[in-house]
């Protein structure tokens, strides 16, 4: 009789496509060892080919793995084909009910741990390289998941249909702000048709990054619909605080205490009443609700994007007055920014929504702590790097197949 778990992930990818489901029941699959299934999930990740598909086991050079896989490969093209799960049901009763066909080959001696010893510790090599934010929010995130991409380097991370999306608007958003640096309502007609036009030349360029056609389609009349918004936000912003574009998509190297960091600033903005800075960043994914959830992760030391930004302006002799993230994933709701105005050290916090106030104390803070983290990471005292504790860490985390450490995501529950 079928464990539940295996017949539960058979009807998934017999009836969805379930992939996840698929790469379980392959290291299920007694007849293959862990380490041979597991090397042919990360190659069919790292590729994006269908793990059903795959030609063998990239680490195999056993031919009985080699015809277990085939079996295993026949059966799931067949599930899935009629929507059936019998075909692997069946694979995996014969394995259950006789000895495996195709078990991989027992160790035929065992060396005995005392006659080799333990190698002497060493300290983790670091790479060599200057720090960005997003390295330093994955290494507060998950302190394995930054060991695993930016020590071992093992595989180049796939593109997501997400990461596509954002990729495709932020070189239409770089064309458009080099022809329209300063936006105005009375130019609102001539920049929609341009920027819709720039958005639908950026997906037509990126379209070979996604998976089909159906879905570059539709992350395309997304960009497009999203880009209408935020036209109309900028034709307001423009309103308000009249505004020159200086930079798009700058590079800053600031050496900041005895680190150097490096990163890319969406966009630069000068304000036409005063000559002070606002640093944008574009964002095509999940970002904080308000103001004041953003500062508070700003406080916990929990994102250093907009602070690396803005130091990298104040050490290059400018002055930043203000902080803004801008989200671009909901075409269904106007464009409404999360931005911060820097205010002194002694100065009240004030929120309103997506509009609130960080105090210098607080990028202070951040900066130092940036800093801190370099120096931990570059002095080699680190002798494990920990998981996170939080299962959203893991759900888009492409090395979560070799982490064992990482933590069980809560049950699913149902209700009526």
């Amino acid at each position: 009789m079928l464990r539940p778990t295996i017949a539960q992930d058979a009807l998934a990818w017999s009836n969805r496509g379930d992939r996840s489901a698929l790469e379980r029941l392959l290291l299920a699959y007694p007849a293959i060892s862990s380490i041979s299934a597991t090397a042919a999930i990360a190659l069919a990740r790292a590729t994006r080919s269908p793990l059903e598909e795959a030609t063998g086991l990239p680490l195999s050079r056993d031919p009985r793995e080699g015809d277990a896989f085939a079996l295993w490969r026949s059966a799931a093209r067949e599930a899935r084909a009629n929507r059936e799960p019998r075909a692997l049901e069946l694979l995996f009763e014969s394995v259950d009910r006789d000895a495996p066909p195709f078990s991989a080959p027992a160790l035929r001696e065992v060396v005995p741990p005392s006659t080799l010893p333990p190698d002497p510790p060493q300290p983790v090599p670091t790479p060599n390289r200057p720090f960005s934010a997003s390295a330093l929010n994955m290494f507060v995130d998950c302190r394995r998941r930054w060991f695993y991409r930016y020590v071992c380097d093992p595989i180049d991370e796939p593109n997501a249909p997400a990461a596509s999306y954002g990729t495709a608007f932020h070189a239409a958003l770089e064309r458009f702000h080099s022809e329209f640096a300063r936006p105005s309502a009375a130019l609102r007609t001539e920049m929609q048709q341009r920027l819709d036009a720039l958005v639908v030349d950026a997906f037509e360029r990126a379209r070979p990054t996604f998976d089909t056609v159906v879905e570059v389609e539709l992350q395309k009349q997304r960009a497009r619909r999203t880009a209408l918004r935020y036209i109309d936000w900028l034709c307001e912003r423009a309103e308000q605080l009249p505004f020159e574009v200086i930079g798009i998509e700058r590079r800053v190297a600031p050496t900041i205490g005895d680190r150097q960091f490096v990163g890319f600033i969406d966009r630069i903005d000068r304000f036409e009443r005063d000559g002070s800075l606002a640093v944008i960043d574009y964002k095509t994914g999940s970002i904080a609700e308000s103001a004041k959830e953003y500062r508070e992760r700003v406080r916990r030391f929990e994102d250093f994007q907009l602070p690396f930004y803005y130091w990298s302006q104040q050490l290059a002799g400018e002055s930043v007055s203000r902080l803004a993230l801008v989200p671009l994933k909901d075409h269904t709701v106007p464009v409404t920014p999360i931005e911060l105005e820097v205010v002194s050290a002694t100065a009240p916090s004030r929120d309103n929504g997506a509009r609130g106030t960080i105090s210098i104390l607080d990028l202070e803070r951040a900066r130092d702590r940036m800093v801190e983290l370099a120096d931990e990471i570059c002095s080699e005292r680190i002798d494990a790097f920990r998981a996170s504790t939080d299962p959203e860490s893991c759900a888009y985390c492409i090395y979560t197949l070799a982490c064992r450490a990482r933590p069980q995501p809560e049950p699913e529950r149902f209700s009526r």
